[in-house]
């Protein structure tokens, strides 16, 4: 029985042990060991690492004390940083919990392929009678069971004159393009196969996958649009057939597509200030679309060609393909943006709000609808909230959640803010407006206490919001006062001076390029004529050439090869490790002794090291007015 108890007695204090206080705070074993133990240093002897990690800690401690005690916390911008951290927390957990990561392999999955798509299409005008609709596309159905043609079907039964006329042709899609449950549907069908009857808010449609090919990709074309307007007689229009036709002709001879385009294009709004647009699968008429898509190599033009715009003549810049490594970072992070704003992470999201309500214990409270709707009527006629009304008033409360309860006040405020804004559901019934009102709350609780439910949220915003302390606290005593001291860097410098020299070394010019011909070419200039390099080599260069001069200390410069002290050497151009650059050195003046730094040249290090002094007395002053006390029984058994 006496060793149960001692093991008792032991356990007990092994959860809480003090290791030190400063002040009146106390920070225990375990705090110390979960800092320590995020990214340990394993190299050395394991108690001296503990004592110098100590040792930082404590001083950490005391300077987000300091910083807390001066309420630097409570500034404007400390609060907006932290509310935006949290805030990119809980969306990233939110995503997580949407599955976005799946959603994003899927996305990536079909944007390797594009598919031809048609339809059967019958349109469901407003207040039109929906089961004639439905009639109609059922034949349309039961004519391609008993093997009726897809296209004839889709000339033969749509309500469409532009799909009758088609015979159902969209032309190729890829993802994206069609809403989230439609392109569901559409990737579910395989090559020569056609979908069951599917209603969408405008109508009926019978989707088919005429077929398929690896994804096109992206193309960037440049365009002469020789615009034809509705307002042009047939003779106008036979004008420009006859000017496209020259415009191609002298194409064809050498002329510059820039200048054509000058000349003669109407604005498209859609190219970029070069006059470059991008063109993209299923953004576009499918006639034009194929014709880019028919260009093989950049600098082929099209003949001219007419859309319902005018006659067109493009020209292909650049063939763009779609990424199909799955750890293309950029390409996963492009997907990742418009997935987030497609519909498809909406209505992720929209089933998680389900599953919110449990865990936050949603409790909807008796209420006359009727009534509340009346209240409501009454409210905002009178741009205030009606006192009483019946069994209402504004604290009346309508449903409630773990710790609040929502009110018809804040039903009230939905509703203004929601036609203050022209929100969609404002323009919608009391009864689905209420819906809407529920998932927002819904969705504004879980939000606003997401530590309740998730609660590794709370420590990383912690360590955050101490960081921000840590840094606004460094500035106002450490980084900003070193700068701005100038009298006290200038004293630092001359009672240090023999800490601040240059080792031998070289004056040099440095000289990069991602071209190899132009990193040449500036050897043979420097060697013909070295002196006026900034206004004769660099300006003739523009942004094509990085250069700058400067004097470097044995072993520092940007070369793997070696470089002779010798005034007048050129170096070899050096290709860098990532292939895309390369660098030449040209030796101005040679240093083989040891020199003295002057102030200027020094002052970068001076900085550096008067900070640290100022470091040193802050905290001095700091441990005197947070005394600290340190556990060195509990230090020894760590």
């Amino acid at each position: 029985m006496p060793a149960i108890v001692a093991v008792i007695v032991f356990c007990i204090p092994a959860h809480s042990q003090t290791l030190f206080t400063y002040g009146t705070k106390t920070v225990s074993k375990e705090e110390f060991l979960k800092a320590f133990n995020k990214n340990p240093d394993t190299t050395g002897i394991h108690s001296e690492k503990i004592r110098q990690y100590l040792d930082m800690y404590i001083n950490f401690k005391l300077k987000i004390q300091a910083a807390k005690d001066e309420k630097l916390n409570d500034g404007e911008m400390y609060k907006s940083e932290a509310e935006n951290f949290r805030s990119q927390l809980t969306d990233n957990y939110v995503n997580e919990q949407a599955d976005i990561n799946t959603l994003i392999q899927q996305a990536f999955n079909r944007s390797q392929k594009d598919i031809q798509l048609a339809h059967v299409y019958v349109e469901l005008r407003p207040g039109a009678d929906t089961v004639e609709a439905y009639k109609q596309i059922k034949k349309a159905y039961d004519a391609l069971q008993s093997g009726k043609d897809f296209g004839e079907t889709a000339a033969e039964f749509s309500s469409d004159a532009g799909v009758k006329n088609t015979k159902g042709n969209i032309g190729f899609i890829t993802v994206f393009n069609l809403p989230y449950q439609i392109e569901n549907l559409v990737y579910a069908l395989q090559p020569g196969s056609y979908s069951t009857i599917y209603r969408s808010s405008i109508g009926y449609h019978i989707f088919k996958n005429t077929s398929e090919r690896p994804a096109a990709g992206t193309r960037k074309i440049q365009q002469v649009l020789l615009a034809t307007p509705e307002s042009f007689s047939d003779e106008e229009r036979k004008h420009v057939a006859i000017l496209a036709d020259s415009v191609y002709r002298e194409l064809q001879n050498g002329a510059s597509f820039n200048k054509m385009q000058q000349s003669y294009s109407a604005p498209t709004g859609n190219s970029d200030n070069s006059g470059t647009t991008e063109v993209h699968i299923g953004k576009y008429n499918t006639d034009f679309e194929n014709q880019v898509f028919s260009l093989q190599k950049p600098g082929d033009i099209s003949k001219p060609f007419l859309t319902a715009y005018g006659y067109n003549i493009i020209k292909l810049v650049e063939t763009v393909p779609v990424s199909n490594d799955e750890n293309d970072v950029i390409s996963r992070a492009h997907l990742q943006e418009q997935v987030q704003q497609d519909n498809r992470l909406s209505a992720s999201k929209d089933a998680l709000l389900l599953k919110w309500m449990q865990q936050i214990k949603y409790t909807p409270l008796p209420y006359n609808a009727k009534d509340l709707w009346s209240y409501t009527d009454s409210s905002l006629k009178k741009a205030k909230a009606v006192t009483a009304y019946k069994n209402f008033t504004p604290q009346t409360n309508l449903f409630s959640f773990a710790k609040q309860k929502v009110t018809v006040a804040n039903w009230l405020q939905f509703v203004i803010e929601g036609r203050q804004t022209g929100a969609s559901y404002a323009q919608k019934d009391y009864e689905t407006m209420m819906k809407e009102f529920v998932k927002n709350s819904t969705d504004k609780y879980y939000r606003s206490h997401i530590e309740d439910y998730y609660p590794p949220i709370a420590a990383q915003v912690a360590e955050f919001n101490e960081a921000n302390l840590l840094f606004a606290v460094m500035d106002k005593y450490v980084w900003s006062k070193a700068a701005q001291d100038s009298a006290g860097l200038k004293k630092y410098y001359l009672d240090h001076k023999q800490q601040y020299t240059w080792q031998p070394g070289v004056s040099a010019l440095v000289i990069s390029s991602a071209s190899k011909e132009i990193i040449d070419s500036v050897a043979i200039q420097l060697k013909n004529n070295s002196k006026p390099w900034r206004n004769n080599i660099v300006t003739r260069y523009g942004d094509a050439i990085s250069a700058d001069s400067s004097r470097f200390e044995n072993g520092q410069l940007p070369l793997k090869q070696q470089v002779p002290m010798q005034k007048g050497f050129i170096s070899a151009p050096e290709q860098n490790d990532n292939g895309d650059a390369y660098t030449l050195v040209y030796v101005f003046e040679v240093y083989p002794q040891v020199g003295q730094r002057s102030f200027d040249d020094a002052r970068g290090m001076v900085i550096n090291d008067y900070q640290q002094v100022l470091e040193d007395k802050w905290l001095k002053t700091l441990k005197l007015k947070y005394p600290v006390k340190i556990n060195e029984p509990v230090v020894k058994g760590l």
